[in-house]
């Protein structure tokens, strides 16, 4: 009867064989080699593996130190794990908003605007600006007519109100308060401008020079004059 040589016992150091292949094994000693190595896509856990890379590395014991998730490179598409700084939103275009000031005789102001608004609503229609008409700073005689818009909004815009002064200047209202015809004298003991034009004080008189009524102390006429 042969004697057998008993079986040679299995290292204490080897640690039984992982229970998965993707890396996240906790044995101490690399003992098999690792499956995603040679592949296509290669191993995304590198010298952190706790798989074998290769024959020379079977047994080597894996370093007693916590993973570092940061030590790892990215994994196949994904994205590594920092923030790119918010970009500033673009810079605002330079004059891409002005504004422009015009200042005109205040008796004009109100045939600038026109009846109900019709000629500041036409300009801001056709131009996109947008039209205001203001108290001047310091002469009450006069008004600031207020455009706001893009460069080339202003530019139209201040070219319509330029012509729109040039035709008011030259052609009064069709006709005046009281059913007068226009530019006819005030009959003598009349009321003719011995009251302040409240639409004038508005900025929305129509009827310029012609007006029976004051625009502004200057033109105030004791009654019965």
């Amino acid at each position: 009867m042969m004697n057998l040589a008993p079986a040679p016992q299995a290292s204490r150091n080897v640690a039984p064989p992982p229970s998965n292949s993707n890396g996240s094994s906790s044995s101490a000693v690399k003992s098999r080699l690792c499956n995603k190595y040679n592949s296509a896509e290669g191993c995304k856990f590198g010298d952190k593996c706790h798989f074998a890379h290769g024959e020379w590395e079977l047994g080597k014991h894996l370093a007693q130190s916590h993973d570092d998730p940061r030590a790892m490179g990215p994994g196949p598409g994904r994205m590594t794990n920092w923030m790119e700084p918010p970009l500033a939103g673009p810079a605002s275009s330079f004059g891409a908003s002005s504004t422009a000031k015009i200042s005109v005789d205040a008796s004009l102001a109100g045939a600038i605007i026109g009846k109900g608004g019709v000629n500041s609503k036409q300009i801001c229609r056709q131009t996109g600006a947008k039209l205001s008409i203001r108290e001047h700073e310091s002469d009450p005689n006069l008004r600031n007519i207020e455009l706001e818009g893009t460069f080339e909004q202003i530019q139209q815009a201040s070219a319509m109100v330029r012509e729109l002064i040039v035709t008011v200047s030259m052609s009064g209202p069709a006709k005046t308060p009281g059913g007068g015809a226009p530019g006819a004298p005030a009959p003598p003991g009349s009321n003719y401008k011995t009251k302040l034009c409240d639409n004038f004080t508005k900025g929305t008189c129509t009827f310029g020079e012609r007006c029976h009524f004051a625009h502004g102390a200057a033109e105030l006429r004791k009654s019965g004059m």
